[in-house]
């Protein structure tokens, strides 16, 4: 959930930094894609943490 809103905060940043044209939209994305990035990093973890209780 926390992730959920990590995303449309930073879409809506994005959206308020598009007067700025490309920065804007590079300040936006990059963002949105740490965001993303940041999320499967998260649930690799939970997953190997899940594998490795299983195994014992």
């Amino acid at each position: 959930m926390f992730l959920l809103f990590l995303i449309v905060a930073s879409s809506v940043v994005g959206l308020l930094l598009l007067p700025l044209h490309e920065i804007g939209l590079i300040i936006g994305f990059g963002m949105i894609v740490g965001c993303l990035l940041r999320g499967l990093y998260l649930l690799h973890e939970i997953n190997r943490k899940l594998e490795r209780n299983e195994q014992s």
